[in-house]
C-alpha cells in the first residue's frame, strides 16, 4: 500500500465521517463559537479602553492557536480509543505499513483540515464579535505547521498509554487544559520555556502575525528542533507501549 493511497483514503474516511455525522461537525463549530464568544465579552467587560483592542486581540489569537493545538495533539489519541471502542483496531495492526503510518496519515490530514477549520473559525469568531485581525495566514500557517509534529509526539505519548492501559480521559484532559497554558507562553527568545512542547512555535506565530517581528534563522531552527524532540519522543513512547500491549494480548481488548 503506497503512502498516495493511504492518504487518499484517510481523506475519503474523513469526508465520510463529516457527512454522515454532519450535525456533530456542525455543532462543535457551534460550541466552540459560542465558548470563545462568551469568553471575549467576559474579558471585554473588565478591561479598560486603552489596552482594549491588543488584549482582545491576544484573547482571539490564543484561542485560535488554542484550538488548533488540540486538534493536532487529539488526531492519534482519538483514533486509538475510537478505533478500540469499535472493535477493529487490531485490524488495523495488520496494514502492510504498519499501523503507526495509519497514525500518521491521519495526523497528515488532521493537520492540514486544522489549518481549515482555524482559518474558519477566525472569519467567524471576527464577524461575531467585530474584532478584526490583520492576519498574514501565509505565515501563520507556516508557524503552525513547523509546531504541529510537537503535538502529534503529545498524542502518541497519550495514544501508547491508551493502548496499555485503554482508560486515558484524565491524561488527555489534563494535557488539552495544559495547551491552554503553552499557548500563553513565549517560548523565544530561547529560555527555559523553549523546553516545553510548542512554545517556540507560539511565540513565532505571535510576533509574526501580531508583533509583525523579524525572528532570526536560529529562532526558526529552535522551533524545528523543539517539534523534532517531541515528535522523536512520541514515536519512540508509542513503539515501547505499542510491544508491551501485543506482549500482553491487549491490542484487541476494550
Amino acid at each position: 500500500m503506497s503512502w498516495l493511497l493511504l492518504l487518499s483514503n484517510e481523506v475519503k474516511l474523513q469526508w465520510f465521517d463529516m457527512r454522515q455525522y454532519w450535525f456533530e461537525t456542525v455543532t462543535s463549530l457551534t460550541v466552540m463559537c459560542v465558548m470563545f464568544i462568551g469568553l471575549f465579552l467576559g474579558v471585554k467587560s473588565f478591561l479598560l479602553e486603552s489596552p482594549e483592542g491588543t488584549s482582545l486581540d491576544g484573547l482571539l489569537f490564543g484561542f485560535l492557536l488554542w484550538s488548533y493545538a488540540t486538534t493536532c495533539y487529539m488526531t492519534s489519541t482519538r483514533t486509538v480509543v475510537e478505533d478500540t471502542q469499535k472493535g477493529y483496531l487490531e485490524q488495523l495492526f495488520l496494514c502492510p505499513k504498519g499501523f503507526t503510518s495509519i497514525l500518521f496519515a491521519k495526523a497528515l490530514v488532521d493537520v492540514t483540515l486544522g489549518l481549515l477549520y482555524t482559518t474558519i473559525f477566525a472569519y467567524l469568531t471576527m464577524w461575531l464579535t467585530g474584532n478584526w485581525i490583520d492576519i498574514n495566514f501565509a505565515l501563520f500557517y507556516a508557524a503552525l505547521l513547523l509546531g504541529a509534529p510537537s503535538l502529534i509526539g503529545l498524542g502518541l505519548i497519550v495514544s501508547g498509554l491508551a493502548l496499555v492501559f485503554k482508560r486515558v480521559e484524565t491524561v488527555g484532559q489534563i494535557l488539552t487544559l495544559f495547551l491552554i497554558g503553552l499557548v500563553a507562553i513565549d517560548g523565544l527568545p530561547i529560555g527555559p520555556a523553549s523546553l516545553l512542547p510548542f512554545t517556540p512555535s507560539v511565540s513565532l506565530a505571535r510576533g509574526w502575525v501580531l508583533e509583525h517581528s523579524v525572528f532570526s534563522a536560529s529562532d526558526i531552527l529552535l522551533v524545528v528542533a523543539n517539534s523534532a524532540i517531541y515528535f522523536a519522543i512520541g514515536i519512540l513512547v508509542f513503539k515501547k507501549a505499542e510491544k508491551i500491549a501485543k506482549r500482553k494480548n491487549l491490542i484487541g481488548q476494550y
